[in-house]
Order: structure tokens, then C-alpha cells, then sequence
């Protein structure tokens, strides 16, 4: 899908993930956003959040995305929000750009994990702007029951693309710790994915000459059967809240298979007492 398709798909959104204002609003209140704190988003796309959080919390916020369409609705969004002082867009290309100045307490890129070539790639473009106590918030897809092997292709997903465990165990793996989550349902991506149809319907029907006529008439037929047939059941979504694991310590969830490789090195070491949760060992004890 070129970036032209996302422009005019997306023309009547201002939240460009399937995250509803709810949800938006709730992970404000999970992130304890404090005044005088600052933001870097990568693929911002229309700023919502930056210029949201800075008119609810008074953050102040740099959005970085390659589509001047959407920057140019970011920043109308922020001046009518009287938050245009507070954060600032720039074009450029986010899997690419390098910000000289002081690290940021919130890092994110909510949905476009493609910056990095995937979810680990994109936590280590994070974490060298994120400060030694921030968080980093991304937005990523994962499979919210087995699909069938034409699913991922219908979807456009990536090999890497897995379940929500094996979601949890990438981020470990990336060297961060997972905090929280915000997750789309059905009804949510309903609104994100489905109601772009009417939108480029509607382009259609104004512009049958455009040379991208035909391939936006495919894009959409292709869109509803994908979603209708595979999105709404199998593919799951949401915002996973982060933070850097520093030396020495370990997540309260350790993947089984993870425990089972250290355990020859831990032979004549006291292990504590563990629960087994759903694939997942589980114990108070988090220091090494």
C-alpha cells in the first residue's frame, strides 16, 4: 500500500491506528504522564496523541513522519487545540532520524514497526533517545488465535508477526520490559479499518480519471474481504507499554523454553517457588 493509498484511505481519521479516543485517553492515564515531560513519536502520522497529551498533561512533543498530508493535519490539529507552542512535526524519515538533543522521557511508534524491520529493530531505534528511566510505547499486530496459512497474506503480515506471548517474549528479548498494554478489540478495529471504505468510496466516485483509480478500486475490494474474512478474527492489536531492563534484573515472566536453557547453569542455585500461567513461569522473585 503506497503512501498516496494511506493518505487518502485515512483522510477523514485523526487517530491513524486502531486505537478509539477511549482508548487514546486511557493510555495517557496508564503512561502517569507528568507535566514538563517530553515525547519523541516516530511515524506520527496526524499527531493526535502528541497534541492531545500536551493540551491534557502539558507534555511537550516532537512528531517525525515522511507524509506532509499528515503533518500538515497535525499541525492544524495542534493550533486548534492551543498547543502549537508545545510540539513541533518534522518531515523526515523515522526509521532514519537522530535527535541531538536530551533524551525523552516517552518514546513511540504506535503501529508502523516497519521503520525498524520489525518490533526488536524498532525497540532498538527507541532506546537510544529514550532516557535511563522513560518508557517507550509501541504499537504492534499479533495473532489472536492460530490463522491459516493464506491469513498473513491476505493481511500484508510479516513472518514476524506471532502470538501475544510470543509478542511479550520479543520485547524481552529486544532488552526492554513489558508494563502494561492497551488493546484494540473487534469493534475497534471495525472503526480504523471499515470505515475507510465509505472514505475511498467516496474518492472513487469523485475521481474515476486518476491514474490510481484502478489500484485503489482493488485495494479496497482486497480490504474488506481480508478483514472480513481473516482481520476480525484472527488479528489482534495493541499499544504495549515498555521500559529498558537494567543490569541485573529480569521480567516477572520468563518464557519456559528460557528457563529450561538456564537451568544446567543454575544446578547447585536455591530456585524460588513458580506458578506455571499460561505458558509462562511466574515468581516474586526478580532479581537474579
Amino acid at each position: 500500500m503506497s503512501l498516496r493509498f494511506h493518505e487518502i484511505a485515512e483522510s477523514r481519521h485523526r487517530i491513524l491506528n486502531p486505537l478509539t479516543d477511549d482508548k487514546l485517553d486511557l493510555l495517557g492515564v496508564i503512561c502517569r504522564i507528568p507535566a514538563g515531560a517530553r515525547q519523541l513519536d516516530l511515524a506520527c502520522g496526524k499527531g493526535e496523541m502528541l497534541s492531545r497529551w500536551a493540551a491534557d498533561y502539558g507534555l511537550r512533543g516532537v512528531g517525525v513522519d515522511i507524509s506532509k498530508v499528515f503533518l500538515n493535519d497535525a499541525r492544524s490539529r495542534a493550533e486548534n487545540l492551543g498547543v502549537a507552542d508545545r510540539v513541533d512535526f518534522i518531515e523526515a524519515d523515522a526509521g532514519t532520524y537522530k535527535d541531538t538533543s536530551e533524551p525523552y522521557d516517552i518514546v513511540s511508534c504506535i503501529g508502523a514497526t516497519w521503520i525498524g524491520g520489525g518490533l526488536q529493530g524498532t525497540l532498538s531505534l527507541l532506546r537510544p533517545q529514550l532516557r535511563p528511566e522513560g518508557i517507550a510505547l509501541v504499537g504492534e499486530c499479533y495473532w489472536a488465535s492460530p490463522p491459516p496459512p493464506e491469513a498473513s497474506a491476505a493481511l500484508g503480515m510479516s513472518e514476524e508477526v506471532t502470538s501475544l506471548a510470543g509478542t511479550a517474549e520479543s520485547i524481552e528479548a529486544a532488552g526492554f520490559e513489558l508494563l502494561e498494554m492497551v488493546m484494540a478489540n473487534q469493534d475497534s478495529w471495525d472503526r480504523y479499518v471499515a470505515s475507510q471504505w465509505w472514505t475511498i468510496s467516496d474518492w472513487l466516485r469523485d475521481n474515476p480519471a486518476d491514474p490510481d483509480a484502478s489500484a485503489m478500486r482493488g485495494f479496497l475490494a482486497q480490504s474488506r474481504r481480508a478483514h472480513l474474512e481473516y482481520g476480525r478474527r484472527y488479528l489482534g492489536w495493541g499499544v504495549f507499554v515498555v521500559r529498558p531492563v537494567t543490569s541485573g534484573r529480569r521480567t516477572l515472566f520468563e518464557p519456559v523454553d528460557a528457563r529450561k536453557r538456564r537451568q544446567n547453569r543454575r544446578q547447585k542455585a536455591k530456585k524460588p517457588p513458580t506458578v506455571l500461567v499460561g505458558g509462562f513461569f511466574v515468581s516474586k522473585i526478580v532479581r537474579r
